[in-house]
């Protein structure tokens, strides 16, 4: 890790940066109130405040009570979150969705649309309905900090490529490049990467810095918050745990990263219909038909009593189940969370992978609901943007304190 030399204009930045988030997360609050809290010098917080004021950052509001002995009545510092905006999108294999929010993540303009059109390609569609939504929220692109994007399939995000997506036919991508005429930085990940940090800033996972969450749909994919870090891995591989075997009685041939695995063969959306509809000759009885096989459908009729659904269902969440005690084992999270499209069922598969993994796993762990539904990764593309430019913080307060000086 590179560690910038300690040097006056270091700390000064540090400093404001400081004084920034303390109001951000603490305010409406009073200037003496800030030194005391920070331990800083009255003159230093008052330039401090002054230049943040002259750049739009905070702004003065109402008056406080004068102390017993008198003297001047405080005025109040407050944040100001419309100073600057972060751009977030996630692309999926059918679906593109995005979104403009402030620094506080208030959503100031969402839009979702096809990932597809006819007559262009898939990239070129994608960018100009970006670019649209950009014209169409009326902010300046020069207030938009950055841009974070998901993609549906391994990334570098290092080096801003697209390793290999197939649901977009993309291989080797220069993703950074291409999306270089947005505002700001670029920055790119996967989408279940992009969709723990959503959850973690604005979600389910909100002041934990131990999180898995495990994206069902399609495919499946996990994300991993580890000590406050999201953890991709040497390769950027982490988290590809569709892959994972679930059977050791059970040799198949080995599989590229662009296949379904083994784990997503039985228990993805996918896997789920695909099973459903292979075994339909050995439920007579079943209410389901080749037209009308789907995980909701699935949901409902084994809520009739429907055998077919049943099996299915059964064998999916024991997999699903057997799958996330075995990581809850090893990485102990604080949280695991649950999203995807799968996921809109609800609580009925919740209850059932969490009383599942309670019964495989010795290590406690609370199995929830994703809180931020598709938006996830979105809202994770927005929140990446504002930690690369220091805008926002997630790892707690204190640990933030970089520099403090009189």
């Amino acid at each position: 890790m590179q560690v910038e030399k300690r040097t006056p204009s270091t700390m000064g930045r540090a400093n404001k940066a400081n004084v920034l988030h303390l109001i951000k997360e603490h305010g409406p609050m009073s200037r003496a109130s800030v030194a005391r809290t920070l331990n800083m010098s009255r003159s230093t917080i008052s330039s401090i405040v002054d230049q943040l004021i002259n750049e739009g950052r905070i702004r003065e509001g109402a008056t406080g009570q004068s102390t017993s002995a008198g003297g001047r009545r405080p005025v109040y510092l407050n944040y100001v979150a419309s100073a600057k905006y972060a751009l977030g999108i996630d692309i999926g294999g059918t679906k593109t969705i995005a979104m403009i929010t402030d620094l506080d993540g208030n959503v100031v303009v969402r839009r979702k649309f096809q990932s597809h059109a006819s007559g262009t390609n898939s990239m070129d569609h994608i960018l100009r309905e970006v670019h649209d939504v950009i014209q169409s929220s009326g902010i300046s692109p020069t207030q938009i900090i950055g841009t974070g994007i998901g993609f549906p399939g391994v990334t570098s995000a290092d080096d801003g490529v697209v390793v290999q997506a197939p649901g977009l036919h993309l291989d080797q991508f220069p993703a950074t490049n291409f999306f270089q005429s947005l505002p700001g930085d670029i920055w790119i990940d996967n989408d279940v990467n992009m969709g723990v940090i959503g959850e973690r800033w604005k979600g389910a996972a909100q002041g934990q810095d131990n999180v898995v969450l495990i994206a069902v749909g399609t495919g499946i994919g996990a994300g991993l918050i580890l000590g406050g870090k999201v953890y991709r891995g040497g390769r950027g591989y982490a988290g590809e745990i569709g892959h994972l075997h679930i059977d050791p009685f059970t040799t198949k041939p080995k599989l590229s990263l662009g296949d379904y695995g083994p784990l997503e063969q039985t228990a993805s959306g996918q896997g789920m219909e695909q099973l459903a509809l292979a075994k339909l000759k050995e439920f007579p009885d079943t209410s389901l038909t080749p037209d009308d096989v789907s995980v909701p459908l699935l949901f409902e009729a084994a809520k009739r009593g429907d055998t077919l659904a049943s099996d299915v269902l059964r064998q999916a969440t024991t997999y699903l189940a057997f799958s996330i005690a075995n990581i809850v084992t090893l990485l102990n999270p604080d949280v695991v969370i649950v999203g995807g499209g799968v996921s809109r069922v609800g609580r009925p598969l919740i209850d059932e992978l969490a009383r599942g993994v309670a019964r495989l796993s010795p290590v406690p762990c609370k199995v929830v609901l994703a809180g931020l539904g598709e938006d996830a990764a979105a809202f994770g593309g927005a929140a990446t943007v504002l930690l690369k430019a220091g805008e926002l913080r997630l790892t707690g307060f204190d640990d933030a304190l970089v520099e403090r000086g009189t």
